[in-house]
């Protein structure tokens, strides 16, 4: 082999290489590329996503507050006697459809049959001139309960509600020892109470208190003043109530310390938790759809009194009647709790009732107690009950089905107290 040949050689194995190296380079430089593509790719697919979530959430909530927002005029001006809203027309049977009943959880029990067999125009005839003259005794009654002067006003600086109770005047004189308690509607979370004030029928307080809330909030709250008397023996007695309700007055932002005197109002029983006649409390939400003209119920939580369950522990469940001019329209039931003095239910219950037609129904709430015994049918037996709506028995029962047609489309919750039957 000469030297040129050798030369020859050795360039082709050097080109052999040299080509080689720059394949593998071009392939790296490829993969890399490749790679880079698809990250591109699959930020591009993120981003996509993202904006596609977003515009949901935003729809969302823009529809949110515009069903929340269209609260009409007429819903919260109240009427020229006071009263939030006005009484309808003598309702018919045909205005109350037979509409299937919806609960979460369990199924519901079929609905009252006999009520569509209720002849309503002649009922409510015939016992009209009975109720004017029962609602005149009570009013009358009433009267003599005596009056309460107290004053409001709210301080923007510091965000917060005053109230000064001023005086009691023309209390009954057996019950002439007397103090007041503040609650804020619908929750009753903050409490107040003045001094007692020892046999004095017109006693003066003069005492301010303080409710920390936001101005914005008051049109969706109610001032109770429970007015009770106390005797040497410790005993607490119901006198009556006073409720103020901010949504009355739409001039909000005109409080600047105003004076109200108002009639002390009486329950039909006392609604001190040491009560004989009161055996625990309900917890219930109310919510109205206008739209759909749906009546949404929601029986969320019990608790009911030791003392009527020495021995052993009840089985409670709720039945919830709808009721018309003291008949019963539709009913339903929760399932049953077992071994408990707190049975938490959560369960919706969804009434068909027209717009028209609230002022006329009201919603009976009983607490029953399931009791079985060597094996034979279950016994039911009474607790307590609750009356929520324009017949109710307590003024917190009025409160609250006022705060729901004033509201709609919004759930308010409240505590019932449950009074023996």
């Amino acid at each position: 082999m000469t030297e040129a040949d050798e030369r020859e050689k050795i360039r082709q194995i050097l080109d052999y290489y040299t080509n080689d190296e720059g394949s593998s380079e071009e392939n790296i430089f490829s993969g890399e590329k490749v790679k880079i593509r698809i990250a591109i790719g699959f930020a591009a697919a993120c981003a996509v996503l993202l904006l596609a979530i977003f515009i949901v959430l935003l729809y969302k909530v823009l529809r949110f507050r515009s069903e929340t927002g269209t609260k009409t005029d007429a819903a919260r001006k109240p009427s020229s006697n006071g009263a939030p809203v006005q009484r309808a027309p003598i309702p018919e049977d045909r205005d109350f459809k037979k509409f299937r009943q919806q609960r979460r959880h369990q199924p519901l029990m079929r609905s009252d049959s006999s009520a569509s067999e209720i002849d309503l125009d002649s009922w409510l005839k015939k016992n009209n001139n009975k109720m004017s003259a029962t609602e005149s005794d009570s009013s009358e009654q009433s009267l003599k309960l005596g009056k309460l002067e107290f004053s409001i006003s709210y301080d923007t600086d510091k965000e917060c509600l005053r109230v000064l109770v001023l005086a009691a005047y023309g209390l009954p004189t057996i019950h002439s020892t007397s103090y007041v308690e503040l609650y804020l509607l619908p929750d009753r979370v903050e409490k107040h109470q003045t001094k007692v004030h020892y046999s004095n029928s017109n006693p003066f307080f003069n005492e301010e208190f303080v409710f920390d809330i936001a101005f914005s909030e008051l049109a969706e709250r109610t001032l109770q003043c429970c007015v009770f008397s106390y005797d040497g023996f410790s005993r607490h007695q119901s006198l009556g109530e006073v409720f103020y309700s901010f949504g009355e007055d739409d001039q909000l932002s005109d409080y600047g310390g105003m004076s109200l005197c108002k009639d002390i109002k009486r329950d039909a029983f006392l609604l001190k938790e040491d009560s004989p006649s009161r055996t625990g409390e309900v917890l219930v939400s109310l919510c109205y759809l206008p739209t759909t003209n749906r009546l949404t119920f929601v029986v969320l939580k019990a608790r009911l009194s030791k003392t009527a369950f020495p021995n052993d522990l009840p089985h409670p469940f709720i039945k919830v009647s709808l009721m018309l001019s003291g008949r019963q329209l539709k009913k339903t039931k929760t399932s049953v709790a077992k071994n408990t003095l707190v049975p938490v239910y959560n369960e919706a219950f969804v009434f068909d009732v027209p717009i028209d037609r609230l002022s006329d129904v009201s919603l009976l709430v009983r607490v029953l107690d399931t009791n079985t015994e060597d094996g034979r049918r279950p016994q039911t037996q009474t607790i307590g009950k609750a009356i929520v709506g324009p017949d109710a028995q307590t003024s917190i029962g009025l409160h609250h089905w006022n705060c729901m047609m004033t509201t709609p489309r919004k759930p308010i919750a409240q505590w019932h107290p449950l009074v023996k039957s």
